[in-house]
């Protein structure tokens, strides 16, 4: 199977939002990062208010609030940083190649990704896992690393089945188990 499509900076994005919204590791950060800075507006405030001599329900409120707004808008301005930062890369000349004209093929023992820039062969016991969202199959080949299969590049949602089929078929032989 030969595959031909256009990968683009909104498909470069998608896969590093996915892989923000999916990964365990990302998201036991994010969760360390909003109870930390929510605790330090909180405590902080506190003991600033303590130190001044003003300690009151009101600015005490005022402090809870502002944790309120940290504790629940650091995932949404994370989300935001990712997928700004990711356009950005893709737009730097040295990653030129991240982007555009793809051909995708699917051999006996390996598969095949060709572009602008690039000719790489992965033999299929490098596949990690196969993930999708509604638009993409992302293909890790390691734990941050993978290649974007967008749907548009299948003529129809039979051949995309078929697709998804020999890839995990060739990930459950002895090879691709270890």
């Amino acid at each position: 199977m030969e595959l031909h499509y256009e990968l683009t900076g909104q498909d470069f994005a998608d896969f590093n939002l996915h892989y923000f919204d999916n990964s365990s590791a990302v998201q036991r950060s994010i969760l360390i990062a909003r109870i930390s800075t929510a605790a330090i507006v909180i405590i902080g405030g506190t003991i600033l208010m303590t130190l001044l001599g003003s300690l009151s329900l009101i600015p005490l409120a005022g402090y809870l609030a502002v944790a309120a707004l940290f504790f629940f808008g650091i995932p949404f301005y994370m989300r935001r940083r990712v997928a700004k930062n990711a356009l950005r890369i893709v737009r730097e000349a040295e990653n030129k190649h991240l982007c555009g004209q793809k051909t995708f093929i699917l051999h006996e023992n390996e598969f095949e990704l060709k572009g602008e820039g690039e000719h790489t062969s992965y033999p299929y016991n490098t596949v990690q896992r196969i993930l999708s969202d509604e638009n993409h199959y992302y293909i890790f080949i390691g734990e941050k690393s993978g290649v974007i299969v967008p749907f548009s590049a299948f003529r129809d949602k039979d051949q995309r089945t078929d697709f998804y089929g020999r890839m995990t078929a060739h990930m459950h032989t002895p090879e691709a188990v270890q």
